[in-house]
């Protein structure tokens, strides 16, 4: 067994040489091996701790990539605004899909974001619906931009009338203790 020293690591250092590795086949792999993959670690997931469990931690591993691949793809130096345009230009040359900005409140950071073409949730029937990755990942990503904690909820869904899923981004609000 490995040592827990791996984990100390980030994410995108363990991913490995990818060049090295596959000088082949080179670096990208179809959307559909993607789902595929994901889609059956969720069934056992489900199977294991039931569909409440398996979104949460869906939804707390996507959180974590968020935060590392805005520290890594996205500049987070500078204004809201620089952030925006970074993270959609990120979103499109990384191929997650085409993030839009549909409403912005810069007093309360409330964000309210669609994306196209979703790598993970566009062309799937609701009912299988990846959402929680999709929203623990822009989660992770406001959260590291804003250093604070934001949830993400979605608002609406890809569906064969609606191309596009949409997302609100918003702080976490504390929970009051008693």
């Amino acid at each position: 067994m490995k040592s827990d020293e791996n984990f100390e690591q980030s994410i995108t250092d363990r991913v490995g040489n990818l060049d090295a590795g596959r000088p082949n086949l080179g670096l990208l792999m179809p959307v559909f091996m993607c789902r595929f993959f994901l889609i059956s670690v969720q069934e056992k997931l489900r199977e294991k701790f039931g569909q409440l469990e398996a979104d949460k931690v869906f939804y707390e591993a996507f959180f974590l990539a968020g935060n590392e691949f805005c520290e890594k793809f996205v500049s987070h130096e500078g204004d809201v605004k620089k952030f925006l345009i970074s993270l959609q230009t990120s979103f499109k040359d990384q191929r997650l899909g085409i993030l839009q900005l549909e409403d912005i409140d810069l007093n309360s950071l409330y964000f309210e974001v669609s994306l196209l073409e979703d790598v993970f949730c566009s062309g799937i029937q609701q009912e299988e619906h990846l959402l929680s990755l999709s929203e623990g990942f822009l989660a992770g990503i406001f959260s590291f931009y804003f250093k604070r904690i934001f949830e993400a909820r979605a608002l609406s869904l890809w569906n064969g009338l609606n191309p596009k899923s949409t997302f609100e981004i918003k702080p976490k609000r504390a929970i009051k203790s008693s």
